[in-house]
């Protein structure tokens, strides 16, 4: 799933309204920020928060893209009609693609915001 410009939070009021009114979970390398609205409908946005105290920008914007990576491999499966806000903390700097799609992947589970996997169905080899 693509996330262009108009499924992301760009503008401030939208970063602080889910920090004063939505929900938030903290793991080793990210913080997920959340808030459910109804007129979003059948659609996600999401916000990408990298500070300076993660590093330069060269290691900010790589940090970036595995996260939008993560997204677009992921996002089918996020559970629509939500603000979600990924905050980078110090340690995603240092950690694998693998590491922080495992962290993001836990954190959804644990609030429910993620689909389960579809299960296989017959004639796919699993008896």
């Amino acid at each position: 799933m693509k996330f262009p410009r108009s499924r992301r939070i760009v503008s401030r009021g939208d970063f602080q309204r889910v920090r004063k009114e939505g929900k938030s979970f903290a793991g080793k390398f990210l913080v997920l920020g959340f808030l459910s609205d109804e007129t979003l409908g059948e659609e996600i946005r999401l916000g990408l928060i990298t500070t300076k105290k993660i590093g330069n920008a060269v290691t900010r914007n790589r940090v970036r893209r595995r996260l939008r990576g993560i997204a677009q491999r992921i996002g089918d499966r996020i559970k629509p009609g939500h603000f979600l806000v990924l905050i980078a903390r110090n340690r995603a700097a240092d950690a694998t693609s693998e590491q922080l799609e495992k962290e993001w992947k836990w954190m959804l589970h644990r609030n429910d915001l993620m689909h389960p996997k579809p299960e296989k169905g017959p004639g796919t080899g699993r008896d």
